[in-house]
């Protein structure tokens, strides 16, 4: 009986680990472009302020509408 004690608790202490890392993915990969966004660019310009949710949201799809190689074949192309 302890040892099912036991793994149920390393399933739920990995599960945790799994969720806080995330989190802290989140945070740092949306931080810095909500931050920005709020203090500076939409005070400047008079633009909505955004929630830390929607700035998530907004800077997931620009990842993924405009990746890393649709940036690195326009750089090339400027280049030339």
């Amino acid at each position: 009986m302890k040892d099912y004690k036991y793994q149920i608790l390393m399933y739920f202490t990995g599960a945790l680990l799994f969720i806080g890392i995330l989190f802290l993915w989140v945070f740092v990969f949306t931080t810095p472009f909500w931050l920005i966004w709020n203090c500076i660019i939409s005070t400047k310009f008079g633009l909505p302020t955004f929630t830390f949710a929607e700035a998530f949201f907004v800077i997931l799809i620009v990842k993924w509408l405009f990746g890393t190689a649709d940036l690195k074949s326009i750089k090339k192309e400027l280049q030339k």
